[in-house]
């Protein structure tokens, strides 16, 4: 007997990955390179191919104020 049944995850693609691999495993990549990078308060971050933002995000949290753009 075949089982038939499938299972689907609902949301698109990039909402996933938002969702379940960016907390499981970009996030600590991203905040690893940030925590190497040591953006300071008050000064410029590029992100250039940020992909999700999850570079950038984790930069404006660390940097507390100054300008971040992905």
């Amino acid at each position: 007997m075949v089982d038939h049944h499938h299972w689907q995850l609902d949301g698109s693609a990039p909402e996933l990955y938002e969702r379940y691999l960016v907390p499981a495993i970009t996030q600590k990549w991203a905040d690893d390179l940030v925590g190497r990078a040591q953006p300071r308060a008050g000064e410029e971050v590029l992100d250039v191919a940020c992909g999700t933002g999850v570079v950038a995000r984790s930069a404006s949290r660390c940097m507390l104020h100054g300008h971040v753009t992905g």
